[in-house]
């Protein structure tokens, strides 16, 4: 299969996920208990002539209808643009996710920079030591970034690096754009907390790889020819076990997403992550429903871009 009828079969089915994850999250959020109705009203639904009005509420928010036509209507106004707005607080979704996209951006993006060349860096140089406390301490803290929880880690840096030294912030963001300064100090802790999970999933997937790479003949030739350890083992080895490194990171950006939630909700970032949570709570179906969505499609499309990326740039997977 070529590369271009590849690429049009896993679009395809991008779009069958998509809608799949459409009714699922209208679904899961309908089955959970709650009235949104009864939340948006707050401590006036119990009192005794709320009815009327919590009918009306339910009317203006599409309650009153079936769920497939309630589906139906949401879908539709999702493929024209429209995402309506949040029954909570009146401003439009839209408005609401893309004030909030700038801080889990940044995070993320944050996070892969750093990751990526310590877990190479890292991994490979490990895997040429083969033995001794460089191998073993890689292994170690590797497996320890993957175990330990987000909300954990990121509770004991606030303690350490906010309250006792008072280094860096306990939380908040500050935009680039406003304060350069006051934006890399509030993003030290929260994108340490982000990193130390991914720098352990990709240390261990670079370590891996090159160890199956310096086992290969053309690495005992490169060592038989005299080649520079340096040449042999940056040159040669890193590159050979970082290219599906491309598809991994592509992956990697769901986890990503899902972690950014915690670590916003511990920092106060007032992400995407965070407005996502307080919606669930809030029962606010349309924000919820499209941010799901919106970071869905976000999630998909790296993982599509990534894995033809790496075709493009490995033949032999392209074949």
């Amino acid at each position: 299969m070529n590369l271009a009828r590849r690429a049009l079969l896993e679009a395809g089915k991008l779009l069958v996920v998509l809608w799949l994850v459409s009714v699922l999250v209208f679904l899961a959020l309908r089955l959970t208990p709650g009235d949104p109705a009864v939340l948006l009203l707050g401590p006036q639904a119990g009192r005794p002539d709320a009815a009327e009005t919590l009918a009306q509420l339910r009317i203006e928010m599409g309650l009153d209808q079936p769920w497939i036509v309630q589906y139906g209507i949401w879908l539709g106004a999702m493929l024209t643009g429209d995402f309506g707005e949040s029954a909570r607080s009146g401003v439009s979704v839209t408005t609401l996710i893309v004030d909030a996209l700038p801080p889990t951006l940044w995070l993320i993006a944050l996070a892969v920079v750093i990751s990526v060349p310590v877990s190479i860096l890292a991994g490979t140089w490990a895997a040429y030591r083969g033995r001794g406390w460089f191998p073993n301490m890689v292994r170690f803290t590797s497996t320890m970034g993957v175990a330990i929880p987000a909300v954990w880690l990121g509770l004991v840096l606030i303690i350490v690096f906010a309250v006792n030294l008072s280094w860096f912030p306990s939380g908040g963001y500050v935009a680039p754009t406003e304060d350069p300064v006051g934006f890399l100090r509030h993003m030290v802790l929260p994108v340490a907390t982000l990193s130390v999970f991914l720098s352990g999933i990709l240390t261990r997937f670079v370590f891996a790889e090159a160890t199956d790479v310096f086992r290969q003949d053309y690495m005992r030739t490169a060592l038989a020819m005299g080649l520079p350890t340096r040449r042999r083992v940056f040159a040669y080895a890193a590159r050979n076990a970082v290219l599906p490194m491309i598809t991994i990171v592509g992956v990697q950006i769901g986890a990503l997403i899902g972690g950014a939630v915690l670590v916003e909700a511990v920092f106060g970032l007032g992400g995407l992550g965070q407005l996502l949570l307080s919606s669930v709570l809030n029962r606010d179906y349309l924000v919820v429903q499209s941010a799901v969505l919106l970071t869905t499609v976000a999630v998909l499309l790296i993982g599509y871009v990534a894995d033809i990326v790496y075709r493009l740039v490995d033949p032999r997977i392209a074949r």
